[in-house]
Parts: C-alpha cells; structure tokens; sequence
C-alpha cells in the first residue's frame, strides 16, 4: 500500500469508531430535534383549515396572471433616481489634483500623463508634424526643460505609477518619486513653451 492509501483507510478508520462513539450524541442533538421540528411543521399545517390554503394559492395565481397580461398593475417601489452631469475634462482634472494632493500615486501619475500628452502635442505643433502616440522621450527643436520637469514629463508619458511606488516600512517617511514635484511648476513650463 501507498502512503496515500494508508492515510486514506486511517482516516476512514477514525470516522468509524468516531461514529459508533457518539450515535448517541447525534441523535440527541440532531435526530431528535430535526424529528421534533418536522412533528411541529405537521401539526401546524394540519391545524390550518384546507380552504385557506387553497384560497391563497388561487389569490397568487389570480395576481401572477392579472401581472403577467397587464404589466402596468405590477408594483413598483419608488426609487429617486439621481442624476448625474457629466464632467468635462477640465473638472476631471481638477478632480485629480484635488486627489493628488492626498498623496495618491496614482492620481499624480494622471496629471502626469496628461500634462505629457500635452507637451509632446506642443513639440509636434512646432515640427509641423501631428502627434505621435508611441512611447519615446520628449525630445524636440528648443525643447530644454528643467531635469525635474523633462522626468516627470517622461513618467507620466512612458512609465506606470506603480514604477513609483516603493516599498517602504510603516515608520518610514513615504520614497521620493519623480511625480513629487507640483504640477504648478509643469503648467507654467509648458504655457511658457507654448508661448514661443
């Protein structure tokens, strides 16, 4: 015999001799009062007269085809639905900075993304080309920003958030991440750039 098999006839072994040792508390605590229960059950329902449940029976039968054939009897519970106006792209991402503010990555990685988007749109304006969706480097005639803005720039555009997220014990102070710099400073760059 396998080890598999002798665990198994063990097993089986134990839920005999375990069985035979307490039939007497099974049935106390489950026969007995299951028996009771269904003793109970049947005294009850014969104690109702017969007219009554037929009467009930015919009445839900009455409703469910007086439903069926007419749906506009069926009752509805009120509801008060709630209606919601779509936000445009400026309230979004005014909704995202609020978030960002709170030190979520995810959000800072958003507004990054975006403002990306809008810088390579910037350089394709002045190249005279449309814009590109690939995965590159802001690169461009005059383009020259700033270390911290052209990394936050290429965060956004060519990483995920979760590339900024480290892993950090809980009495750490959170990782500095390219993202950690106010996208203030980033708008104003690039309203600067599109000035020229």
């Amino acid at each position: 015999m396998t080890r598999r098999q002798l665990s198994i006839a063990g097993i089986f072994l134990l839920i005999v001799i375990l069985a035979f040792a307490l039939r007497d508390v099974v049935v106390a605590l489950i026969i007995i009062p299951a028996a009771f229960l269904w003793w109970l059950f049947k005294l009850y329902y014969a104690a109702i007269p017969q007219v009554i449940f037929w009467a009930l029976l015919a009445a839900l039968a009455a409703y469910s085809a007086i439903t069926t054939v007419i749906p506009s009897i069926r009752i509805r519970a009120k509801t008060k639905t709630e209606i919601r106006i779509a936000q445009g792209r400026i309230e979004i991402l005014a909704d995202w900075l609020k978030k960002s503010k709170r030190g979520g990555t995810y959000y800072k990685w958003l507004i990054a993304n975006r403002l990306g988007k809008n810088a390579r749109e910037i350089l394709a304006q002045r190249e005279g080309n449309p814009a590109s969706k690939k995965f590159s480097a802001l690169t461009g005639r005059g383009w020259n920003p700033p270390p911290e803005i052209d990394e936050y720039l290429n965060t956004g555009l060519n990483g995920s958030f979760t590339n900024a997220l480290r892993p950090r014990w809980f009495w750490q102070s959170p990782p500095t991440t390219p993202l950690d710099i106010e996208a203030q400073q980033v708008m104003d760059y690039l309203e600067d750039e599109m000035e020229i």
